[in-house]
């Protein structure tokens, strides 16, 4: 489960950003430090679709699994904020 976990990319991720209904893409830059809040569902789970949900400056940002599995290494260390 990737929940909680931090991540430090190494290339950057193309994810999509909704506020009120709104979609918009977001391109979250090489060496970017993002927190995985969760699955679509607020469940804590990956969707089954490869969807996760991450935190980065302050926004909300849906994201593919597989990009993130692909281009971020995870932080051991969790002092590191999002």
């Amino acid at each position: 489960m990737l929940t909680g976990k931090q991540f430090k990319l190494t290339r950057p991720i193309v994810g999509i950003h909704l506020v009120d209904g709104t979609t918009s893409v977001a391109t979250i830059p090489v060496d970017a430090v993002i927190k995985v809040l969760s699955g679509p569902n607020g469940n804590g789970k990956i969707h089954e679709k490869g969807i996760v949900y991450v935190l980065w400056e302050d926004r909300t940002i849906a994201l593919f699994t597989v990009d993130l599995e692909l281009r971020g290494t995870e932080i051991q260390d969790q002092s590191t904020t999002a």
